[in-house]
């Protein structure tokens, strides 16, 4: 399984690396539509929607919401300040029990919206300056990094359950051991761009550690929703990882605190 992720993981990197320095801004934008469309069928499926129609429905109202999004984008602090405000929301759904049991409407609408927002985040952080590709680099090995720290360190030394309701195999000790490395990943970067600027430094820390917390909400998030459609993984796609869904997780709840603060305090 490893060997698989690892493998799987490798094959990505170039298209990625591809799309975020070789594609225009629209250009950019469709190649998101069409990761988010893979992302919003496995959610749909997660949702119990089983009908052809209904799973088309449940698409186009993700790609239509990400279009008038991106069309209103000289608004963009309003729409991401909104896009946390959902995960903010989504907090109190995980910790409602009640709502733990079945997909219900509130469901399916946040799964809608979050997928939406993130999709204008990270177009709308792409459109932003010269060096957008590598401030959206930066979120992504920021999640990276957070995923394969808590996956190693939760099977060397993890004990206590994070959230046993919600998702049995995530533990406190690996989310400790990602919170750690995402702080070195933070200070080491930071230092190497800003140099002896200590407030932007100490900015990029503190986007770092939110970014990284907002991305546990979203894993949970998806792994609630996984749990209550009776499966392990979102899809079969990306063998060792799963579905889109799988890998795309954290990044979802990442996208909009990171672009948010990326252009309020350090753009």
């Amino acid at each position: 399984m490893l060997r698989q992720r690892i493998l799987t993981a490798v094959i990505l990197v170039p298209p990625i690396l591809a799309g975020l320095f070789l594609l225009p801004p629209n250009g950019f934008f469709l190649a998101l539509l069409v990761i988010v469309s893979a992302g919003a069928f496995e959610w749909s499926r997660l949702c119990g929607i089983q009908s052809k129609p209904g799973i088309a429905v449940f698409m186009v109202c993700v790609i239509a919401l990400s279009v008038t999004f991106y069309q209103f984008r000289e608004y963009a602090s309003c729409i991401n300040s909104f896009g946390v405000l959902t995960w903010m929301f989504v907090v109190w759904l995980l910790r409602a029990s009640r709502l733990h049991e079945k997909i219900t409407a509130l469901h399916i609408a946040c799964a809608i919206l979050i997928l939406a927002f993130a999709v204008f985040a990270i177009a709308d952080l792409f459109r932003g300056t010269e060096s957008a590709p590598w401030w959206l680099l930066g979120m992504f090995v920021i999640v990276c990094v957070a995923d394969i720290a808590a996956y190693f360190s939760g099977k060397r030394f993890g004990k206590k359950k994070l959230a046993p309701k919600i998702s049995p195999g995530k533990t406190i000790e690996g989310a400790v051991g990602a919170l750690l490395a995402v702080f070195a990943l933070s200070l080491i970067s930071g230092t190497m761009v800003w140099d002896n600027d200590y407030r932007q430094n100490l900015a990029w820390v503190a986007v770092c550690l939110i970014v990284f917390l907002f991305s546990i909400v979203g894993d949970l998030y998806i792994s609630l929703n996984k749990r209550i459609a009776g499966v392990k993984d979102s899809g079969t796609l990306l063998p060792g990882h799963g579905g889109v869904l799988d890998r795309i997780d954290s990044m979802l709840s990442a996208a909009p605190v990171y672009a948010l603060c990326v252009k309020t305090l350090l753009v």
